[in-house]
């Protein structure tokens, strides 16, 4: 019997907290597993997310010689990060933000006084020249969310984290639902069949093999009016500031034109013609371009919904537009 004054405090069950935690452990780990393959046998793949989220993770990582890739979806499917980091002997970043101007993310990199390194500008004419600035909204919201991530310590370790889990766990894939995979099937007609972002920001897009050709339907109207004479001087003025700034520090801009294909390539012709708007940019920027109809090299490719990249597509011009760009350098 123990004394009433005694120290001593009845021992507890050998192992059962010990025990307790092994099967909680376990049981989450099930349950994972579980989800895990309910998530791939459903046709998920393990996916990031292009929000302002993963924008301003890659943005933190972008070094002074670094290449900086921005625009629109057109080059965030259309250009592999990884393979460009191979060509061109340095690292690439996918900044490009779906659906919205490029300008405001070149003005942040023209205003980034360590930077000389090489831009990457998808100009996409309807969302760089319809009329009114609404179009800069969604890249001005990164690029201020980017300087609270910046200030925030635990932002930064939280994303990388919720990168590398997102990244090789289906089930936390953002777009995973038990009874939804992490498809877009109504975009672009239901041609698109799957939609993968991985951790580099590149969106991999996998289309039907039977899409048909884009050309196929009739040409309608521009959704936006084209900015009016003043406003179109203002925007060449401020994509040349920027353009200069970068390349006094030694750096380099290059304007890319992605391909497009059937009725989107005949509508953005009538809408905003290449003499009037691309032509005049290039001119007034003082910056070098690649117009991929001007390089056999580009020429060739075609894009299932008008105006963006087969997954297999999107790895050959890669190659090809590195190509491009050391023979010109």
């Amino acid at each position: 019997m123990l004394s009433s004054t005694s120290s001593s405090r009845p021992a507890s069950p050998a192992g059962g907290w010990g025990r307790t935690w092994c099967l909680t452990i376990l049981a989450g780990l099930a349950a994972v597993s579980a989800l895990e393959a309910t998530a791939r046998a459903k046709g998920v793949t393990p996916s990031w997310s292009v929000g302002s989220e993963s924008w301003s993770v890659e943005a933190a990582e972008l070094g002074p010689r670094d290449v900086a890739i921005i625009g629109t979806s057109r080059i965030l499917s259309g250009v592999e990060p990884e393979a460009l980091s191979r060509r061109m002997g340095r690292p690439a970043h996918q900044l490009a933000i779906n659906a919205t101007s490029m300008l405001p993310v070149l003005e942040w990199l023209a205003a980034r006084e360590d930077f000389e390194g090489l831009v990457l500008a998808d100009v996409t004419p309807r969302l760089e020249f319809q009329e009114g600035f609404d179009r800069h909204a969604a890249a001005e919201r990164f690029v201020r969310d980017f300087r609270d991530y910046f200030r925030s310590p635990a932002r930064r370790l939280d994303s990388p984290l919720s990168r590398f889990v997102q990244t090789h766990l289906a089930c936390r894939s953002p777009g995973f639902a038990l009874l939804a995979p992490y498809r877009d099937r109504h975009a672009s007609g239901g041609r698109l069949d799957r939609m993968t972002v991985e951790g580099t920001r590149f969106v991999r897009l996998e289309f039907r093999k039977d899409a048909g050709d884009p050309g196929e339907k009739e040409v309608q109207p521009a959704s936006a009016a084209p900015a009016g004479p003043a406003e179109l001087e203002v925007l060449f003025t401020r994509f040349a500031t920027a353009a200069r700034a970068i390349g006094r520090r030694g750096g380099r801009v290059v304007f890319l034109y992605m391909p497009v294909s059937g009725r989107l390539a005949v509508a953005e012709e009538r809408d905003f013609p290449r003499v009037i708007y691309w032509d005049r940019l290039v001119a007034a920027a003082g910056a070098e371009a690649v117009h991929f109809k001007d390089m056999p090299e580009l020429a060739y490719f075609t894009c299932p919904d008008g105006e963006h990249l087969d997954g297999p597509d999107a790895a050959r011009f890669t190659e090809a537009l590195a190509s491009v760009l050391a023979a010109r350098r």
